[in-house]
């Protein structure tokens, strides 16, 4: 078995870029992942940054049988890497950032932390203070994009950035959970719609995805509990496609509310 100590360090100082991906140094279980990635949000806190919420990965029910899982995974997201864009455009660097895509999501914010062994919409919506609509670019720092849900957990979630819009508050949770099982998404490329997706991508919609969140956080008796403040990216509701810089792109979704977001990416 690894080492997790070593590894964690490794990891800490170079995001992965330039290591041999965690399973393919020897027996690394995707229980060991997490263990680095809690190692991890300690050495993140030390250094002075703050845990802004988590993400939500591999939220697409049709990958999880190819992958090996029955559920999403997770991981910690730190303030450094968030942008509030309360305009609905904003720019962001690539710069460092390794084989880049782009995940358009919706994002929760929380106002108390979530129930577990719920999968309703509505009752899980009772506890976001707000939801808005953005971006997660997530990068790879191994050869080929390779993914195995360990080497994902581990690498930081393979988070690059978010960005998100417009907060909208949530007042009425029943009906904005049906939205949401019912919304539309469109992704466009410099003005060309080159995706569409919709909120059923994500474990049934955005809402139910928060139980799923909440569920395997609580049975990690590591992991850091979520607490009220935190704000939540759920998945993606479109394919993710290679980005890069001079580029823009919108997301548009119909249903729930929220206005078109806008990204350049420099």
């Amino acid at each position: 078995m690894l080492n997790l100590d070593e590894l964690t360090t490794d990891l800490s100082k170079t995001r992965g870029v330039g290591l041999t991906r965690p399973t393919e140094q020897g027996d690394f279980s995707l229980d060991n992942a997490y263990r680095v990635a809690h190692r991890l949000r300690a050495a993140e806190h030390a250094a002075g940054k703050t845990l802004a919420g988590r993400k939500i990965g591999i939220s697409n029910r049709a990958a999880w049988a190819k992958l090996g899982l029955d559920d999403v995974v997770w991981g910690y997201i730190f303030d450094d890497t968030v942008i509030e864009a309360k305009t609905n455009e904003a720019t962001l660097s690539l710069t460092d950032l390794s084989a880049p895509r782009l995940e358009p999501e919706i994002i929760f914010g929380l106002k108390s932390a979530l129930p577990t062994g719920s999968r309703d919409g509505a009752e899980l919506l009772k506890h976001a203070e707000w939801f808005a609509l953005g971006f997660e670019i997530v990068q790879n720092p191994y050869p080929n994009w390779a993914v195995t849900p360990a080497d994902l957990v581990a690498t930081y979630g393979y988070h690059g950035r978010l960005t998100y819009g417009e907060k909208v508050f949530v007042d009425k949770p029943n009906e904005l959970a049906e939205a949401l099982v019912k919304t539309e998404v469109k992704l466009f490329k410099d003005g060309e719609l080159i995706l569409e997706g919709a909120g059923t991508n994500v474990v049934d919609s955005p809402a139910a995805a928060l139980g799923h969140l909440a569920d395997l956080i609580a049975a990690d008796e590591a992991a850091t509990p979520l607490a009220a403040g935190e704000l939540i990216t759920t998945g993606t509701l479109t394919g993710a496609p290679d980005i890069q810089a001079g580029e823009t792109y919108r997301v548009s979704v119909s249903g729930p509310g929220l206005p078109d977001f806008t990204l350049h990416l420099e």
